[in-house]
């Protein structure tokens, strides 16, 4: 499937955003670090579970192959296998549009393509993978429920529910609590 214009308007105007988070937030050396992962898998469910308050309702309301699932509660399980509870959900305001919301998805469900590449890589290099579950929670049922939702996005556009421009509004602020929730606090901003 080649990208849609949605999806290629999405991936560009983010690159920068999304370089950046994997930049600040040093995700799979977190992770990998025991002392670090906790305070990783905190982040990923406050990020989840934020990114599923702004978008869920309106996505779920689309017609189309894909559903969103609430990633917060695998985070949450696996939070549990680290010996922490999970947070109260974070409550974020609703996305203005339905195509703001499908930039929100896009960024936790593009989470999901990478979560799989960083647990493999985790695996490989002989890290314990206690607590990180979430990195991967749909296995091989991934690139199918990647197409279904680069399906829904396309739809979204050709029936006049979204628009692209509304969808890279949603991928941008998406991606700013991403970078917001993920990157570490420094030192300096703690105290």
């Amino acid at each position: 499937m080649s990208a849609s214009p949605a999806l290629s308007a999405l991936r560009m105007a983010t690159a920068a955003d999304h370089s950046a988070l994997e930049d600040e937030a040093a995700i799979e050396r977190r992770l990998a670090d025991p002392a670090a992962r906790t305070q990783m898998v905190l982040a990923f469910h406050r990020f989840h579970a934020g990114a599923e308050a702004a978008a869920h309702r309106l996505v779920a309301a689309l017609e189309g192959p894909f559903k969103p699932s609430a990633r917060s509660e695998g985070v949450a399980r696996d939070l549990a296998d680290l010996h922490v509870a999970a947070p109260a959900p974070v409550s974020l305001p609703a996305a203005a549009t339905a195509g703001a919301a499908l930039g929100w998805v896009y960024v936790a469900e593009g989470s999901m393509l990478g979560g799989r590449i960083i647990r493999r890589r985790l695996a490989a290099a002989g890290c314990d993978l206690v607590g990180l579950s979430f990195l991967d929670p749909y296995g091989d049922q991934t690139g199918e429920r990647w197409r279904a939702f680069q399906a829904l996005l396309e739809k979204a556009c050709a029936d006049g529910a979204a628009s692209i421009d509304q969808i890279v509004t949603g991928g941008l602020q998406g991606f700013a609590y991403a970078r917001a929730t993920l990157a570490p606090v420094s030192p300096r901003a703690a105290a």
